[in-house]
């Protein structure tokens, strides 16, 4: 089977997000095939997250619902791979495919969607990632989070997701290759880094800005001072860093808020006064209990950006 997520294809377009300053994932939901009011299966919120089975016997109701929204999942494998990431990874876990007739997992995957073994695990090591940088507003393809694995492995998620997120602000196409070349290039001394410290890295391996001013340095140019070796470049470079404000991006706190604030801009889009009654009119008992959760969620938000009334 071939790579469904290549980003080298002929004729292939870039995707642009928002990133972390942007829409979020309200635009990648506006933009994407794959919509909030789709079919269940096919959105990451409508997949329940892994849990061990129930038992040895048939499926309960619960399972089912489950087991039937994973498949949905998986068969949306083209249009989002951490959708069907999060898919097999809640199947194989709960072990919902034991009355399928197939007990070995691996099996049960190739002949139901032809997914081998080892590209079945390696969406289920990736799907997280995905899921995160679709909420910062990026459409990221398989194969390139491919690339990210590593440094999720060596430094954490979100190392990884501010790797990818780097790359797409700096205005250049996002492709694989490009992303591989740049974790080649992450020093072993990264390692334990916060996010914010990845990103300053990856900035720098971007950014040729500092081997242009030593070339001019070494060439003997001059700044408009008459200062010998160096240029006027450098000479507005380094104004330029006192002058620098500090990017609220590169602040891992920051990176939550605005996740946060995507999610809830999401979530209000979904939801109105009709939707609830409709809801506790035909289940009354279930309606109320979610809607008494969804208070306290929003109460607990609240509690926390309180203190933003003690902030100048």
């Amino acid at each position: 089977m071939g790579d469904l997520f290549s980003d080298d294809e002929p004729g292939t377009t870039q995707t642009v997000g928002t990133g972390l300053m942007g829409g979020g994932y309200p635009a990648v939901v506006r933009d994407a095939s794959v919509v909030i009011k789709a079919p269940v299966g096919t959105t990451l919120e409508s997949i329940p997250l892994p849990r061990p089975p129930a038992g040895d016997g048939e499926l309960t109701p619960q399972e089912q619902q489950t087991f039937e929204a994973c498949k949905a999942g998986v068969d949306n494998l083209h249009k989002a791979f951490w959708i069907a990431g999060k898919s097999l990874e809640t199947m194989k876990t709960g072990n919902l495919h034991r009355n399928s007739g197939v007990p070995n997992f691996a099996e049960y995957v190739w002949i139901n969607w032809e997914i081998s073994e080892s590209h079945a695990q390696r969406l289920m090591s990736e799907w997280r990632i995905g899921e995160t940088l679709a909420g910062l507003g990026w459409r990221p393809r398989e194969s390139q989070v491919r690339e990210l694995t590593p440094v999720a492995k060596s430094h954490g998620e979100a190392a990884a997701v501010a790797v990818y997120d780097t790359v797409a602000r700096a205005g250049a196409r996002v492709t694989s290759s490009a992303l591989k070349d740049v974790v080649s290039q992450l020093p072993a001394s990264s390692s334990g880094q916060s996010p914010a410290d990845v990103a300053r890295v990856v900035r720098n391996i971007l950014e040729p800005a500092p081997l242009a001013r030593a070339t001019e340095s070494r060439n003997g140019a001059v700044d408009p001072s008459g200062e010998p070796g160096r240029s006027a470049e450098s000479a507005d470079a380094t104004e330029g860093q006192a002058d620098r404000k500090p990017d609220p991006t590169e602040s891992e706190d920051v990176r939550r808020l605005m996740q946060t604030l995507a999610h809830l801009k999401d979530a209000a889009r979904g939801i109105s006064r009709p939707v609830v009654r409709r809801a506790i009119d035909e289940h009354p008992e279930a309606a109320v209990l979610m809607v008494t959760e969804i208070a306290a969620a929003l109460g607990k938000i609240e509690r926390a950006i309180a203190v933003r009334k003690t902030t100048r």
